[in-house]
């Protein structure tokens, strides 16, 4: 059961996230930029990105350690593996499309089509957060038992 949980609960609490970002926006002005939040989930994206990516060479450079031999002997290691992988897809999910809200003014869009789409990136930034977060921190308790 723990094992959905850990796989399943970062895109269920981001579903929730990106409906109650839709709902709060819906009844409010829109602001007259997004140039900021997007120019800064680009710059975050994008060094999360390069951080996971080394993390993940730094598990392919210690695999013979015995934690790391223990943790494939348990057949965690792909689960893990997997995690870094979704981690980094759904981080550059928010890159695309926070690249894409710098160059298109979502201001000028009707209600219809700013709501949707103010939630699909709240998706995405959400998602992409707790992802990198569950990984950060299954590594990190991988390297708390680490030898060199």
């Amino acid at each position: 059961m723990k094992s959905k949980i850990e796989k399943w609960y970062p895109l269920f609490f981001a579903i929730s996230f990106a409906i109650l970002c839709s709902y709060f926006y819906k009844g409010n002005p829109s602001p007259n930029s997004f140039d900021g939040l997007f120019s800064a989930a680009t710059t975050l994206s994008g060094i999360m990105i390069g951080f996971l990516a080394t993390a993940m060479s730094i598990l392919l450079t210690i695999i013979k350690s015995y934690v790391v031999q223990q943790v494939i002997n348990a057949k965690v290691y792909d689960k893990l593996i997997n995690y870094f992988i979704d981690a980094i897809q759904w981080l550059f999910v928010l890159l695309f499309l926070s690249f894409i809200g710098l160059f298109v003014d979502i201001t000028k869009f009707d209600q219809s089509f700013r709501i949707p789409a103010f939630g699909l990136w709240s998706l995405a930034f959400m998602t992409s957060m707790l992802s990198s977060y569950r990984v950060i921190r299954l590594f990190a308790s991988i390297m708390r038992g680490a030898k060199y």
